[in-house]
């Protein structure tokens, strides 16, 4: 295993639990790419747990995987709430692309009374 995917893994178990993840390199048209990651239970595979935005290539997905669950994890182990702040930091994509409108989602979820 090598290390980068070592750090992946450590994030994973630090957000879900101790638990042998898998993460599937996702693409319909050999343009775009997404990590997405389920737990291994070695016959079969959990449900989708999170996956990252789109990227352009298969470096750029395992890129932006190892950087929002790094974020992620570090977030869990502050045992603080998660954050509007945090939660577009992790999930708003690569390089911050979806960040305005997930801003906007949070804000109508808040407006709403749904819990992000």
């Amino acid at each position: 295993m090598s290390a980068q995917n070592e750090r992946v893994q450590a994030s994973c178990k630090i957000i879900w639990g101790e638990a042998d993840y898998d993460f599937d390199l996702e693409t319909d048209d050999w343009v775009t790419y997404a990590y997405v990651v389920r737990k291994d239970f070695g016959s079969r595979f959990g449900p989708p747990l999170t996956m990252t935005g789109i990227c352009n290539s298969e470096t750029h997905a395992w890129e932006e995987l190892e950087r929002m669950l790094s974020v992620w994890a570090k977030q869990v182990q502050s045992g603080k709430p998660m954050t509007k702040s945090q939660s577009i930091e992790i999930f708003g994509g690569p390089n911050g692309r979806n960040s305005y409108i997930l801003g906007k989602f949070i804000d109508e979820a808040e407006r709403r009374g749904i819990n992000h």
